[in-house]
């Protein structure tokens, strides 16, 4: 059974559905995954991607530097100047750049997306110079960019798992967008021990992913979600949070809130396997970042990564103790006399 936040999630989407009256006609909806990262923001985005009129992007905000600029792999196996996909998005998309745009573009986004910098956004006077600084075609290609993505995949509405609050803060200034937030998060215990494991390759050898000590990582939780939270009050954008746990105990339960509440209707959702079974059939999409799960296709099974459990315990204290306060609040405490 769907769970209780998962419920209310659908009720909090529903108040502004898709095609409501008075929306932008062109605004292109946009699903945003946020949160931290090795929270399952991947798996999420793809098991909507999975269903009916719904583009899994992946995380868009690094089309510049993994795709223009290092033309890196997309899922499909195809680099990212040979992905028929994006090449059609491309084409209209970021032809007329002018020369140097691209790489003006993917450095000002460096500078300004990773988390040491995401205090600036809090500052009134910091944050309009963040927005002042960004190149001349920033705001208007990145419009085009996801009506693009829309129109070339033919779906309604763009998945966009990038889970920086700060990109979410620039895509507040496009208003060729229509921006949904489903803040994702996962127990912070397990997050650590997640970006404790080695990292991971792609298919051609390049490092996927970073490592992040237990302090480090429980202090980039913390701040992390909390600046999603504060970013979608600050933005009124619609808002939800899922947490990881109720997503791989029922994957097709939340996946069917989450889109009746957006779209106030039901387009065919994914269904749950025969005989309990927690699995999905995934296409290999076109994803340029996210994951190495998005190199994964065919039928996927949905299990709970809880190896954090075996971990050491004195990690998880550290853990724990960093991260109390948002802990309580997305209720990863034992509250007393509950089971």
């Amino acid at each position: 059974m769907p769970s209780a936040d998962s419920l209310r999630a659908a009720q909090a989407l529903a108040a502004r559905p898709l095609g409501a009256p008075g929306q932008r006609e062109s605004a292109v909806p946009v699903l945003f995954i946020a949160g931290f990262g090795r929270s399952g923001s991947t798996l999420l985005d793809r098991l909507l991607g999975s269903t009916p009129g719904f583009h899994s992007g992946g995380e868009l905000c690094s089309v510049w530097k993994m795709g223009l600029v290092d033309d890196e792999l997309c899922s499909c196996g195809a680099h990212f100047s040979r992905c028929r996909f994006w090449r059609a998005v491309g084409s209209d998309s970021f032809a007329a750049l002018p020369a140097g745009a691209t790489e003006a573009i993917a450095s000002y986004l460096r500078g300004i997306l990773p988390a040491r910098a995401i205090w600036r956004f809090f500052i009134p006077w910091t944050r309009r110079a963040i927005i002042r600084s960004a190149p001349a075609d920033f705001f208007d290609v990145t419009g085009r960019f996801y009506r693009t993505v829309r129109d070339v995949s033919g779906d309604t509405a763009v998945v966009d798992s990038s889970k920086l609050a700060s990109y979410l803060m620039l895509l507040a200034h496009i208003s060729a967008v229509d921006i949904r937030v489903v803040h994702l998060v996962r127990d912070p215990r397990a997050v650590m021990h997640s970006w404790l494991r080695p990292p991971v390759e792609d298919p051609e050898g390049r490092v996927l992913m970073p490592r992040f000590g237990a302090v480090k990582s429980a202090l980039l939780w913390l701040a992390m979600n909390a600046a999603v939270e504060w970013t979608a009050r600050r933005m009124h954008f619609p808002y939800v949070r899922v947490r990881y746990e109720d997503l791989v105990r029922d994957p097709a339960g939340v996946v069917t809130d989450v889109r009746s509440g957006i779209a106030r209707q039901d387009l065919g959702v994914m269904r749950a396997a025969p005989n309990g079974e927690k699995a999905v059939d995934l296409d290999s999409g076109h994803i340029i970042s996210g994951n190495p799960m998005r190199f994964r296709h065919g039928r996927v099974a949905i299990v709970e990564d809880d190896a954090w459990k075996a971990g050491p315990w004195g990690r998880r204290a550290i853990a724990a103790v960093i991260t109390l306060p948002l802990r309580l609040r997305y209720g990863y405490v034992r509250r007393p006399g509950k089971a």
